[in-house]
């Protein structure tokens, strides 16, 4: 039986128009290169590598019947499709992310307002808000966490601080001037205790992150949501990160959080990014996908 699908070779990669992806004759692979290393021809093409599945004038292709159009191949710039292709089976601008068969998963879909639908491998991607409500979900949980390892701290910290305000709360009632902010925090012994909580959550955090990430591929709340953290543009890879992916997104993913306002670009920038990334999924190389 004559296969309809194009030939085994490289072409434009559909995720990234700066690279080529692999199609082995069936369907797209794992397989990309920068299209600038594209090997130098030995000569001139004499013609497009497309025209030699094109049937000759008054001869029938494969499934078409002389005179009749159907089934014949267009040109690159006509968008690299055939007439009467298999559905899911194609290659054309937005065609790529084929998935198996009986996967349940559509084709690769195109940009939507400037952002990626699919990973490349057509797995759809999470949206903003469950990957929002996710890591609300996982704060709750590590706060807990954290008040339960530095209970000592945080217990002394909140005496110092009732201290603090009664204090100068008599100090105002007594038109006295208030000391400075740095020394309220030496007098009441305010920065001992907010540096132990901080250290303890961030290793909270990070061993967290990482473990979850390495061995599940979702943090709880990820899981809750139905979303997990796969490489980029590899939504079917296992449903584990590699020690690497896992170590580097989370490391970026707490530092990144020691500074507020760093901290919010990093949660919004998924809603401008094409591919919905975070810096610290840039960082990582690492997309979310809704869950399989």
């Amino acid at each position: 039986m004559t296969s309809n699908n194009p030939p085994m070779d490289w072409y434009p990669d559909p995720a990234d128009p700066a690279r080529e992806r692999y199609w082995d004759g069936e369907r797209w692979t794992h397989n990309t290169r920068p299209v600038n290393n594209r090997p130098a021809p030995q000569a001139p093409p004499t013609q497009d590598p497309w025209a030699a599945a094109q049937p000759m004038p008054g001869q029938a292709g494969p499934g078409q019947s002389v005179g009749n159009p159907q089934g014949q191949w267009t040109q690159p710039g006509q968008g690299g499709q055939w007439a009467g292709q298999q559905q899911g089976y194609g290659y054309g601008p937005y065609q790529g992310g084929v998935p198996a068969p009986g996967s349940g998963v559509g084709p690769y879909t195109p940009l939507v307002g400037g952002k990626a639908q699919q990973t490349a491998d057509g797995v759809p991607l999470a949206g903003w808000w469950p990957r929002a409500f996710a890591w609300l979900l996982d704060s709750v949980l590590l706060t807990l966490v954290t008040l339960g390892l530095g209970w000592k701290f945080a217990q002394q910290l909140f005496t110092n601080w009732s201290t603090m305000w009664r204090e100068l709360f008599a100090q105002a009632q007594a038109g006295q001037e208030p000391p400075s902010q740095a020394e309220l925090m030496t007098k009441y012994h305010l920065t001992d205790g907010i540096y132990s909580l901080q250290a303890i959550s961030m290793a909270v955090m990070l061993a967290y992150l990482v473990l979850m990430w390495r061995f599940l591929g979702a943090t709880l709340g990820q899981l809750l949501l139905g979303i997990r953290v796969v490489p980029v543009d590899r939504g079917r890879a296992p449903k584990q990160l590699g020690w690497g992916a896992a170590l580097g997104r989370g490391i970026a993913f707490t530092l990144l959080g020691l500074i507020w306002f760093i901290a919010l670009v990093n949660y919004l920038m998924p809603l401008g990014t094409e591919k919905r990334q975070a810096l610290h999924d840039m960082v990582a190389r690492t997309q979310v996908v809704r869950g399989r």
